[in-house]
Order: C-alpha cells, then sequence, then structure tokens
C-alpha cells in the first residue's frame, strides 16, 4: 500500500466563480436541469465549502478557475472589464486562502494581444500561478494564430496553462442521445482535438518553455496520438525521452484512465485534477485507493499526486514567482 501522508496533493482543476455568478442555460433546459444548475452554483460561488472540503480531503493546494465558457458561453464577443474583474476576485479569494488556494488567470485567449496583456498583468501584478484558457471558442482551436500571444506570454512567465473542455457544438443532440455522458464526451472530443492541434502545430517545438495541461476527458485523443505522433508511439515510448511538455489531469479517479495516461504520456506528464465541484471530489485516502488500483509505484504515486504539479509552479525564478508553497 502506498505511503499517501508523505504526499503533497495539488489538485490543478478547481472551479469558483464570483458571488451572484449564474450559469447560463439555453432555452430548451427542463425544470430538473435548472434544478442541477442552481445546486451546482451554490457550490461554485461558496469558497469556504471548498476550503473545508479541502482540509477534510487532505488538499494541500488547489488551483482555481474560472473559465470563459463560464461567462460568455462558447461564441460570441467577451467583456475585457469582466474578465479584469473576475481575476481581481480570484485574487482577492487566494489573499484570504494562501496556503490553501491558488489562482489560474482568466484569459479569452482568442482575443489576441488584449489576451496576453490581461495573463501577463494576472501573473506579474495578482500572483496568478498560471493561466487557464478554453479549448475553442467560435469554431477556432487554440492553435488559431489569435491564441499564440496568450501561450507566449505564459512561455515567458514559465507558468502553466490549464487547457480546459467546452461544450461541442452539438451538445444537446450528444445529451439527447446519451444523457448526461453525452455532454461530458463532447466536451472531451473538443479538449481532445485542442491537443491534437498542438501537435499538428508544432506549437510545443516553437516555444519550448510551454507547459499545457488537458485534461482526462479529452484523453481518448491519446489513442490517436500513440497511432500517428512520433511523441507518443510506442518506439518513442520504449527510447525513454521525454514526453512533450502536455499533461493530462485525472478527474474521475478511475484506475484503469490513471494507468492509460500513465502508460501513453508518461508518470512524469500526469497530475491531479478532481474538476471540483462537478466530478467526484478528490481525498487523500480516495487517490491513494486509486493509485493503488492502477499499480503504480511509490515513486509515480508521488509524482501524481503533487510532484509534477508542484515542479509546474516552481519553473519560475523564486524572485519572480508569487505561488504558495
Amino acid at each position: 500500500m502506498s505511503t499517501e501522508t508523505d504526499w503533497q496533493i495539488i489538485d490543478v482543476h478547481t472551479h469558483i466563480r464570483p458571488k451572484g455568478w449564474t450559469p447560463q442555460l439555453s432555452a430548451s433546459a427542463t425544470a430538473r436541469d435548472r434544478e442541477v444548475a442552481a445546486v451546482r452554483a451554490a457550490k461554485l460561488t461558496d469558497v469556504d465549502l471548498l476550503v473545508r472540503e479541502s482540509e477534510e480531503g487532505g488538499i494541500d493546494l488547489r488551483l482555481l478557475s474560472a473559465t470563459i465558457e463560464g461567462f460568455f458561453g462558447i461564441e460570441g464577443p467577451t467583456d475585457a472589464g469582466e474578465i479584469a474583474r473576475v481575476n481581481d476576485f480570484l485574487a482577492e479569494t487566494v489573499a484570504a486562502h494562501p496556503n490553501r488556494l491558488g489562482a489560474l488567470a482568466t484569459v479569452d485567449a482568442f482575443a489576441g494581444e488584449s489576451a496576453a496583456r490581461e495573463a501577463e498583468r494576472a501573473v506579474r501584478e495578482l500572483g496568478h500561478v498560471g493561466i487557464v484558457i478554453d479549448s475553442a471558442r467560435d469554431g477556432l482551436f487554440i492553435n488559431d494564430p489569435r491564441v499564440r500571444p496568450t501561450l507566449e506570454v505564459a512561455a515567458a512567465l514559465k507558468v502553466p496553462v490549464l487547457v480546459h473542455p467546452v461544450a461541442a457544438p452539438i451538445a444537446e443532440a450528444l445529451t439527447r442521445a446519451a444523457g448526461v455522458p453525452g455532454n461530458s464526451f463532447g466536451r472531451g472530443l473538443v479538449n481532445g482535438t485542442a491537443f491534437l492541434s498542438v501537435l499538428h502545430a508544432g506549437i510545443l517545438d516553437d516555444l519550448p518553455d510551454l507547459h499545457l495541461i488537458f485534461t482526462a476527458i479529452g484523453a481518448g485523443a491519446l489513442v490517436l496520438a500513440a497511432a500517428e505522433s512520433e511523441h507518443y508511439g510506442a518506439k518513442a515510448r520504449s527510447s525513454g525521452k521525454p514526453r512533450p511538455n502536455i499533461y493530462f489531469d485525472i478527474m474521475g479517479q478511475e484506475p484503469a484512465v490513471i494507468r492509460f495516461l500513465i502508460d501513453l504520456a508518461g508518470p512524469e506528464r500526469v497530475v491531479v485534477g478532481s474538476d471540483w465541484p462537478i466530478w467526484a471530489p478528490v481525498s487523500r485516502q480516495g487517490l491513494a485507493k486509486a493509485l493503488d488500483a492502477a499499480g503504480l509505484s511509490a515513486e509515480e504515486q508521488a509524482l501524481i499526486a503533487g510532484g509534477n504539479a508542484s515542479r509546474l509552479l516552481n519553473l519560475r525564478p523564486a524572485s519572480q514567482a508569487r505561488a504558495a508553497e
């Protein structure tokens, strides 16, 4: 069994919203949909609940995300002033819980240079420890030239970027066909396509200091990467050559999925991400059970629990970083 009490546990995928935030619902949303959304919104705006659950679960640090989709949907214009206010809110939230929470800067990466300026402000002035961007917007993916300035800022500042799933344009059809899992699968499709777009465009060749985090629901794209990419195929894996600076979280904590991610992405490229409060919560005991069941060594378990994320948060020189220890 693992010696999980020795771990530092860092959850890189945790959501929060300012008080008064309300979710966007389609006109076809049912009464049940609205009820579920109201319960979720109550959790998303309850920082005290998040901190309490973190303490009870033995989670050392959670990185907060407030995604563009959550405020503006998956298409159309965004409001730079509102985005700046969200980042200010995140900074205030972290300041109230400096040893428990860190923040990822909210930016509309598809807004070009203005997004890059806000990312730099949030990291340099507000002390955010990374950036969160949507996988796609208005039918564009993160290999679009408009996203490049934000990625360049992240690489220059040496902070990680969480590439968050967004709803597929056909989300309602997917949900009608398969229920809630259909919607989640659509989000994974968009997230996985964003991952493949990075490989296709050679973005990490141009920006070797860029570190991107994708989610477990987008990890199906690794099947294609293993078959068609020089970075993830059997030859690359057997050579011991480090994988690209692309990480996947383990939302869901399913041992078979964790094993799949380890085998293809490598133990140094997998991190804890709960998608709180959407998916199952992470706890020290539950994580230990899942990592044991996945057959991981003690060293691999420590890397996934917090070692890899800690390394990402310490890429910046100490003189520049304001990340929570």
